[in-house]
């Protein structure tokens, strides 16, 4: 129990800190929506044109590519994650990062509302959520095992004393991380299979 407290373990690993983290992932979406809600007519307009054109290129865009791209742009946030893990002070970017992360879901999302309309409001939710949900779930699994391992580096740096075990918490780091990863391989295989069913409904 006392080492559990001194690595602060018991904190990161319960069910509010994990609603904590899933509160920041929201926020982020919140942001985002906000983000395209709010933008400039004309700066929107054109943005909203590049995505229309990005979602007509995913229609025709081969599976592999497309689970290719997808999950990509998910393991470019857990690879940033792995990296602010090992350390002292990455907690605060950690956490930045899966806002941020929140933030592009959200404004594509109301991008993609705001071209298909509220009529195709239920084909947009089966192309985006999935997979955003799938991705977002393991981007916050991989952040709350940066976050441990921040705080353990951050007590060693501030005792000025070796931790017991250090070397067989990153290899366990480094293996949850790549259950994660698995994750996000499935929240790309969603994105794809949603693309599939989709996005020729959209009409865009």
């Amino acid at each position: 129990m006392q080492k559990e407290d001194r690595t602060g373990k018991g904190v990161v690993y319960s069910r509010g800190f994990f609603a904590f983290l899933c509160g920041a992932a929201v926020i982020g979406l919140v942001l985002g929506t906000m983000c395209c809600c709010l933008a400039d007519k004309g700066l929107s307009g054109s943005t909203i044109g590049y995505f229309a054109d990005t979602i007509i290129k995913r229609s025709s865009m081969e599976q592999g590519r497309l689970l290719a791209e997808s999950l990509w742009g998910n393991t470019v946030f857990l690879l940033g994650t792995a990296v602010l893990g090992l350390c002292p002070v990455g907690q605060p970017f950690e956490l930045a990062l899966l806002v941020i992360r929140g933030m592009g879901l959200g404004y594509s999302m109301a991008q993609l509302y705001s071209l298909a309309g509220r009529e195709m409001l239920g084909y947009c939710i089966g192309l985006m959520l999935p997979g955003a949900v799938i991705g977002l779930l393991g981007l916050i699994a991989a952040v709350r095992e940066a976050l441990c391992l921040s705080g353990i580096y951050l007590r060693m740096t501030l005792s000025d004393k070796p931790v017991q075990g250090l070397s067989q918490t990153i290899k366990l780091y480094g293996a949850k991380l790549l259950a994660a990863e698995a994750v996000l391989a499935l929240a790309a295989g969603a994105d794809t299979v949603c693309n599939y069913l989709f996005i020729e409904r959209l009409g865009i």
